[in-house]
């Protein structure tokens, strides 16, 4: 997870403007009491809210760390347990934005 971190910094920075939005969750047993010192020393630039066990469940989550790839829809468009390798997983991030770009309405 923390090796990660940096990587979804980058994503959220780079993609931001195509509609990607990073928002991390933590399962951390202290909550926010060691994870705000960790995020603020970090310098986080992405939301991160703390979950729970049961949350985590509601998605098949079993393990950690584990990556989502959410669609516009809020439907789960790629699942990824254990470290992701950060370029397959940026090339999944474009491919998933095109697509999406691709289905919305022309204004």
């Amino acid at each position: 997870c923390k090796v990660e971190i940096p990587w979804y910094m980058e994503f959220q920075k780079k993609y931001k403007e195509s509609g990607l939005s990073v928002v991390g969750v933590s399962v951390d047993e202290d909550g926010w009491k060691s994870v705000k010192p960790f995020l603020e020393a970090k310098q986080v630039n992405y939301p991160v809210v703390i979950g729970d066990w049961d949350l985590a469940g509601r998605f098949g989550i079993t393990a950690l760390p584990v990556t989502l790839l959410i669609d516009r829809n809020g439907k789960v468009a790629d699942l990824h347990v254990g470290m992701v390798d950060k370029d397959a997983f940026d090339r999944e991030i474009q491919i998933l934005l095109k697509d999406s770009a691709a289905k919305e309405p022309a204004k």
